[in-house]
C-alpha cells in the first residue's frame, strides 16, 4: 500500500501557462480504483513544473476547495475558474517510499529540497539526501539572478574594509593627526572604490564578450559541419573513458538538440560556461563599488563619530581602538556571511577573514611606525 506525504504547492501563472493535466474522479476512477484526482502529465515549460508538481501527485484541494470525492469535470472546472487569479494554491498528496524511515528522520526535513540537500551534504547523511529528493515539493534550485553578484559583493567588501583599515593603521602607526587619518582614509576609499568597480566591470565585460564570441563560432561550425562537431565530442568522451559506441550514441542523441549540444560542447571542449543572458557587467561593477564603499567606511566611523569627543591625552589611541573593534566585528561578520556560499563553518570563515585583515593591518601599522622613526615627518 502506497504511503503519501502532503505538500503545498503554489503555481505562479504570471509568466507561464498552467502546464499539467489530471485524471481520476468519482466518475473516472484511477487504475487502482481510487477516486482521487491525480496529475497525469507535467509540461516542462509550465508553471506546474517550475513549482515542483509531479506526475502521480494527488490533488487534495485547489485554493481551499476540497478535491476529495469529486467528479473529474468538477475538478477541471474548478481549476479553470482559478486560472484568471494568476496564482493557484494546491494541496497535494505525493506517493513516497518510506519503508524503514524513522519519524525522527522525517522531522529533519524542512520541505525545501535545496535546504535539505545542503543539510544532508554538510552532515554526510545519505538517507536525508534521498528523502530530500524524494519528498520535497519543489525542485532543487541553485544560485541565479542576484546570486551572480555575491562574488563581487564579498570581494569588494573584504578589499574595502581591509585596505581602508590598513591606511588608518599605517597613519596611526606613523603618529599622524586625526585629520590626516580622515583625509587619507577617504581619499583611498574613493579612489580604490572607483578603481575596483571599474576593474570588475571591464573584466566581466571582457569575459562575457569572449564567451559570446566563442559560442557564436561554435554555432557557425555546427551549422556548417555538424558531423565534425559530433566527432570532436566523441573523441572527448573517449578520452574520459567512454567506449566509442557509447560516446557516439550519446552525441547522436544530443546533437538533435542544437542549443544544448553547443552549450555542452563549450563546457567540455573549451572549459567555458554558456553565456548568461541575465548577467550584467555594469551591475557587477556597481556592486563591487558599493560593497567597497560601504564596508570601507567602517574603519573611519570612529573618527567621524567621535573625533569631537575628548578622550584626554589618548585621543588618537582611543579612536584607533574603536576603529579596531568596529573593523574586527565587520570582518568577522563578512566572513560568516561568506560561509553561506562555501563549505566552511560560519565561525571558521569569520575567524579566517578576521585573521587576514589583522595581518594586513598589523603590517601596515608596523610599516607606518618604522617610517615614522626613520623619516622626518615634520618636514
Amino acid at each position: 500500500m502506497a504511503t503519501f506525504v502532503e505538500k503545498q504547492i503554489t503555481l505562479d501563472l504570471s509568466s507561464a501557462g498552467l502546464g499539467f493535466s489530471i485524471i481520476g474522479g468519482t466518475d473516472e476512477p484511477l487504475e487502482d480504483g481510487s477516486t482521487a484526482i491525480a496529475v497525469s502529465n507535467v509540461l516542462a515549460r509550465g508553471a506546474a513544473f517550475g513549482a515542483g508538481l509531479q506526475v502521480q501527485d494527488r490533488i487534495v484541494a485547489v485554493d481551499g476547495i476540497s478535491f476529495r470525492n469529486v467528479t473529474h469535470s468538477f475538478a477541471v472546472e474548478t481549476i479553470k475558474v482559478a486560472i484568471p487569479n494568476r496564482v493557484i494554491r494546491l494541496v497535494v498528496e505525493r506517493p513516497t517510499k518510506l519503508d524503514g524511515v524513522s519519524a525522527e528522520k522525517l522531522e529533519e526535513l524542512t520541505g525545501t529540497r535545496t535546504n535539505d540537500a545542503k543539510k544532508a551534504f554538510a552532515t554526510r547523511d545519505a538517507e536525508l539526501s534521498r528523502l530530500a529528493h524524494d519528498l520535497a515539493s519543489a525542485p532543487e534550485t541553485h544560485m541565479k539572478g542576484s546570486g551572480q553578484y555575491i562574488k563581487a559583493a564579498v570581494f569588494g567588501g573584504l578589499d574595502g574594509i581591509i585596505t581602508t583599515f590598513a591606511v588608518v593603521a599605517s597613519v596611526t602607526g606613523a603618529n599622524l593627526s586625526t585629520g590626516v587619518v580622515i583625509i587619507m582614509g577617504f581619499a583611498n576609499l574613493l579612489a580604490d572604490g572607483l578603481s575596483m568597480g571599474m576593474g570588475e566591470y571591464l573584466s566581466a565585460l571582457s569575459e562575457h564578450q569572449y564567451i559570446v564570441a566563442e559560442r557564436q563560432r561554435e554555432e557557425w561550425e555546427f551549422s556548417n559541419h555538424p558531423q565534425g562537431e559530433v566527432e570532436e565530442m566523441v573523441e572527448l568522451y573517449k578520452e574520459q573513458g567512454f567506449s566509442e559506441e557509447d560516446a557516439r550514441a550519446i552525441m547522436t542523441i544530443m546533437a538533435k538538440h542544437q542549443e544544448f549540444f553547443i552549450d555542452h560542447m563549450m563546457v567540455q571542449e573549451l572549459g567555458l560556461m554558456p553565456p548568461d543572458e541575465d548577467e550584467s557587467p555594469a551591475k557587477n561593477g556597481l556592486v563591487m563599488f558599493l560593497a567597497f564603499i560601504c564596508f570601507g567606511l567602517v574603519p573611519l566611523l570612529s573618527y567621524l563619530a567621535f573625533s569631537t569627543v575628548d578622550f584626554g591625552d589618548n585621543d588618537s589611541d582611543a579612536l584607533f581602538g574603536i576603529a579596531c573593534g568596529l573593523t574586527a566585528t565587520a570582518l568577522f561578520a563578512l566572513g560568516a556571511i561568506k560561509s553561506r556560499f562555501s563549505t566552511q563553518t560560519w565561525w571558521f570563515s569569520g575567524l579566517t577573514v578576521l585573521l587576514n585583515g589583522s595581518l594586513a593591518a598589523g603590517a601596515a601599522f608596523l610599516i607606518g611606525y618604522l617610517l615614522e622613526q626613520t623619516v622626518d615627518t615634520d618636514n
